[in-house]
């Protein structure tokens, strides 16, 4: 992955990545990982409509109510907990690579994985799964 600079002061860095950091993780904790899911917290706080209309078209099961989202989409495929893991997911690192596009490394029931996670406007716009050839 190539690293983007941009010209910023530090206290400016020091402000969108803490803000975003806040965004990727209450994201994490309220859909992807659902660790503080509450049922009513509406996705288009955290979500643009282009992150909102990807999550539906990735989402591969029947949607009875609509609309459904694919939060998994920004976890590993992983489908059962990693043998003797302790069914772990927290996020580990949050990396800015420029350009409002972050990589989250995370572990998800134990197994380790990363999204790529782009922010405009406060809110997650895009997504992509980073895939290890290991």
């Amino acid at each position: 992955m190539e690293q983007i600079t941009e010209n910023v002061t530090v206290n400016d860095t020091i402000v969108e990545n803490s803000a975003d950091s806040v965004l990727i993780n209450r994201v994490y904790d309220k859909f992807v990982f659902a660790i503080d899911a509450e049922g009513n917290d509406n996705p288009t706080d955290y979500f643009t409509t282009n992150a909102l209309k990807k999550l539906q078209h990735d989402y591969e099961f029947d949607c009875d109510r609509g609309p459904c989202y694919a939060y998994y989409a920004l976890r590993t495929q992983e489908q059962d907990s990693k043998p003797n893991s302790e069914d772990v997911s927290n996020i580990r690192r949050i990396e800015s690579i420029g350009d409002g596009w972050y990589v989250v490394s995370y572990l998800d029931m134990g197994w380790s994985g990363m999204t790529r996670i782009k922010i405009v406007d406060g809110k997650i716009d895009d997504y992509e799964r980073c895939v290890s050839d290991l």
